[in-house]
């Protein structure tokens, strides 16, 4: 754990004590004569992992649910929907049917569930009446949890707040098929080849790169051209903005956007651009000309971030905010250099750096932050077009970010990641 709780570590014996996991809550397992007492948080943090290797008599535990926390109950579980039930064995996990699910040999190749934590603060005050316990400051440890758990995503076309749901490319204006004639804008093909399937908001410390090793992704079909999955880590501080960058990097945000490739992408895509998303994979370099000479640069550096508020008006802007908002909504900006992209097994990943965007734009994220709970944003991708024959530009993936506040409150999930020195 990387001295994340190192000090307060139980003894053996109380490590070897029987818990159980039932309805996400871990218990200590009773006798009909023991009292009923809470598991500590010591014991529940270290138990959730070093019970694979318990000496315990017990050769499986019940286990429910994604969540680890506070809680206290008999042995009898509340739900027994088998469906949910997994068991831990000594040797990893097993389904009600006995099939491994999970082999503790899985640590020797990936060691990221044992040292990445998920910390969820819960923070509930006691209603009036409700006895107060210790059980009312409690904190949940998740332990590389699925992708797309913390923010909800909505199929319907009434929106509720904190939500995310799938919005048309053609929201983005993106330069149309005579763009180097005419210079104009055109709405979008309503069609992209990623969508979107989940989005996370992280509180970390400093910032997290290639988060994409530290979550579930879902499992999807491998596509023989590009990669399935296309994760967008937005990081974003939250340290107010300094003109000087110093070292660019300290407590912030990461809004985590995942997309898969879309079921009609074969008949869709053109053969242009399917080849345009592989060189952007692949890292490969084109020559550019500039001025008297040419130059080799990455074709990554074509990548385009497009974000626009949908209800400006809302937000209860000032006169000075309104022209910021108006000179820089759905303007596509390039990327580079604050970008870095991470390549995996069947996935990709781009991670924007918003700790290094100029000052007026940290500015600005500081001054909009707080009323960003009112506002719908549409965030998307593009790969620029620099010749004729690469137009129209199209949206590589796109989100709808309905009412999410960004402010921290406690409600935000915590990732706990050890230093790697």
């Amino acid at each position: 754990m990387g001295g994340c709780a190192s000090s307060s570590r139980p003894n053996k014996k109380s490590r070897s004590g029987k818990f159980f996991f039932c309805s996400g809550k871990w218990y200590r397992r009773v006798s009909s004569s023991a009292p009923i007492t809470a598991v500590c948080q010591e014991e529940t943090w270290f138990d959730s992992v070093s019970i694979l290797g318990s000496d315990s008599d017990d050769d499986f535990i019940s286990v429910y649910g994604d969540f680890i926390s506070l809680g206290n109950a008999n042995d009898q579980c509340p739900d027994n929907n088998e469906n949910e039930k997994l068991f831990i064995s000594r040797n990893g996990y097993k389904d009600s049917k006995g099939s491994t699910v999970f082999d503790k040999s899985m640590l020797d190749d990936d060691l990221s569930c044992l040292t990445t934590v998920f910390v969820l603060s819960v923070n509930q005050k006691p209603s009036d009446g409700d006895e107060k316990t210790e059980i009312c400051q409690a904190k949940r440890f998740l332990f590389r949890p699925r992708s797309g758990l913390v923010v909800p995503g909505s199929l319907n076309d009434k929106l509720s707040p904190g939500c995310w749901s799938i919005v048309s490319p053609s929201v983005f204006k993106l330069r149309g098929e005579n763009f180097f004639r005419d210079k104009r804008k055109h709405p979008a093909s309503d069609y992209s080849p990623y969508v979107p399937i989940g989005v996370d908001l992280f509180v970390s410390n400093r910032k997290i790169d290639h988060i994409a090793q530290h979550v579930e992704l879902p499992c999807v079909d491998v596509h023989k051209k590009v990669p399935s999955l296309l994760i967008v880590n937005v990081q974003l501080p939250t340290y107010p903005a300094s003109l000087f960058h110093g070292d660019s990097d300290g407590e912030g945000i990461s809004l985590v956007l995942y997309f898969k490739l879309s079921e009609s992408f074969d008949k869709q895509v053109s053969h242009r651009f399917c080849e345009s998303i592989q060189r952007l994979v692949m890292d490969e370099m084109e020559i550019v000309k500039c001025f008297t000479k040419e130059s080799l640069v990455p074709y990554r550096e074509r990548l385009k971030l497009m974000a626009g508020v949908v209800n400006p008006e809302d937000l209860q802007l000032s006169s000075a905010e309104r022209k910021l908002l108006n000179a820089y909504n759905d303007k596509p900006v390039l990327s580079r250099p604050q970008h870095a992209f991470y390549r995996g097994h069947n996935y990709f990943e781009i991670d924007l750096d918003i700790h290094r965007f100029s000052y007026i734009s940290r500015k600005a994220l500081d001054a909009f932050r707080g009323r960003l709970k009112h506002g719908i944003l549409d965030i998307g991708l593009t790969i620029q077009a620099q010749h004729p024959e690469e137009l129209p530009e199209q949206v590589l993936c796109c989100v709808r970010l309905n009412k999410i506040d960004f402010s921290d409150h406690g409600q935000i999930p915590r990732i706990l990641i050890p230093n790697s020195d």
